[in-house]
């Protein structure tokens, strides 16, 4: 009970803090990473810049442990009302998709240990606006954690965001790699909308890369003599 109230706290914390950005080869970056290493354009994502650790052996790994996904809202955002509620049930729906997707092949954890991999993630430059709506139209905040997460939706408008993943290794803190997306809107068609369905499925599409590159590694490591 204690853990889950220290990581409402936190997230609430983090989705509060407003901070200047850092600026790395001319790009702004949220501060969300300790540091940030010098990136190459992703070649599976138009918008998204990648960075892997030079001859990491990902076969060593075989398991996840995921840290709550955090919301950090831009200073200038027009509505910063975000409650603890609101970003703890936000943070367990995403957290509830990139578990469903990972697993039964890649497990997810709860503790360290040899190959463990330990992804944290963050939401940054959130810009939000308050929706119009009639109390009646509000889902009751607490019914089940979807529900909350379509209250939010229907609540608050996504305006602006990005996306910051950073993969380290759960024993040594080692950083194994990091993502950085700045186009999370719904791809495909002419369609390119902002919302909290297209941080899903970009959460997903990493989600669903990272299974398969592990699998495929750990399917290379099993053919070799």
């Amino acid at each position: 009970m204690r853990s889950c109230q220290r990581s409402v706290q936190t997230l609430l914390a983090l989705a509060l803090l407003a901070g200047a950005p850092l600026v790395f080869a001319g790009e702004q970056f949220s501060g969300f990473l300790d540091n940030y290493p010098e990136m190459s354009p992703d070649p599976d994502r138009p918008g998204a810049v990648e960075w892997t650790k030079p001859g990491v052996d990902r076969s060593q790994y075989t398991k996840v442990m995921l840290e709550p996904l955090s919301i950090i809202v831009d200073p200038q955002s027009e509505y910063k009302g975000l409650s603890s509620s609101d970003v703890q049930a936000l943070a367990d729906g995403f957290r509830d998709a990139v578990v469903a997707t990972l697993e039964p092949e890649i497990p997810v954890v709860q503790v360290a240990g040899s190959g463990v991999l330990y992804m944290r993630a963050a939401l940054t430059g959130v810009e939000l606006k308050k929706q119009k709506r009639g109390i009646l139209g509000y889902t009751p905040v607490g019914f089940v954690v979807t529900a909350v997460k379509d209250a939010v939706g229907k609540r608050i408008s996504l305006q602006k965001a990005a996306l910051e993943i950073e993969v380290l290794d759960s024993q040594t803190g080692e950083r194994v790699g990091v993502i950085i997306d700045r186009d999370l809107s719904e791809k495909g068609g002419s369609k390119h909308e902002l919302s909290w369905k297209s941080i899903q499925d970009t959460l997903n599409f990493y989600a669903t890369r990272f299974k398969a590159r592990m699998l495929a590694v750990r399917q290379e490591a099993a053919r070799k003599p």
